[in-house]
């Protein structure tokens, strides 16, 4: 039986470690797309105050894409490959998401230019947005 994404922990999917990693579990993932969960909880770093920082938001998006790259590349003899957060455009904030307050993370490649991907990326309190935006993700190892 293959493993689900929730079934991997994001540890093996990041290169990051704790206090860095943004993401709690990845939820969905084929090859251009990935959800992932978050609860931010006070010991978390990007917080301030009871509030969740919006440069951690985009930074769950961030993450969220290289899971989803991380959980595809190990489907694939030799895929893999280090993704570097290059940019972000027409990033907006509805509101500041809370902390113990569930978020979800949809990340959407909506263009591959060579190493580089535009990723559409939103977070969700429940069925609310409060970020959306696109970043670009070079990936020094395209294989995914």
């Amino acid at each position: 039986m293959a493993l689900k994404p929730e079934d991997i922990p994001v540890q093996e999917l990041l290169p990051h470690r704790w206090p860095a990693i943004m993401i709690d579990a990845l939820l969905e993932a084929c090859p251009e797309r990935g959800v992932a969960a978050k609860t931010f909880r006070r010991q978390d770093y990007g917080l301030d105050g009871d509030a969740v920082c919006e440069s951690a938001l985009v930074e769950c998006v961030a993450q969220t894409t290289a899971a989803f790259f991380g959980y595809n590349c190990r489907s694939k003899p030799g895929g893999s490959g280090l993704g570097f957060l290059a940019g972000l455009s027409s990033f907006s904030f509805s509101r500041r998401a809370r902390v113990n307050e569930p978020l979800v993370i949809e990340a959407q490649v909506i263009r591959a230019l060579g190493p580089m991907f535009i990723v559409k990326g939103r977070v969700l309190a429940g069925q609310e947005s409060v970020a959306e935006g696109e970043i670009k993700i070079y990936l020094q190892n395209e294989k995914v």
